[in-house]
């Protein structure tokens, strides 16, 4: 594939075919309802999100779970010692 400058809703909005594997590295905010419904369109059979907001985290897998999709592994890891922040790695199959 070669390289495009797009926003990840009209790049997922223009394939019409599903990759092998998607991985994820949403800002703060998440996925959004947006990515998340594209992602659940296309049914990727493997899909990996690294978040680094436990909330933002929780309401895109919970659309990411009711589309077909179920959590097959996840990882926390502590980035920033004595701090709040935590990075989640989560795999999802279909």
């Amino acid at each position: 594939m070669d390289a495009r400058q797009s926003s990840v809703d009209a790049f997922l909005e223009s394939l019409t075919s599903a990759p092998d594997f998607v991985l994820a590295d949403p800002p703060r905010a998440g996925l959004g309802k947006t990515v998340v419904a594209q992602l659940v369109r296309l049914r990727p059979p493997r899909l990996t999100i690294v978040a680094c907001d436990p909330a933002t985290l929780a309401r895109d897998l919970a659309g990411l779970m009711n589309g077909g999709y179920r959590i097959d592994g996840m990882t926390m890891i502590d980035v920033f010692p004595q701090t709040f922040h935590i990075e989640a790695i989560v795999q999802l199959k279909r």
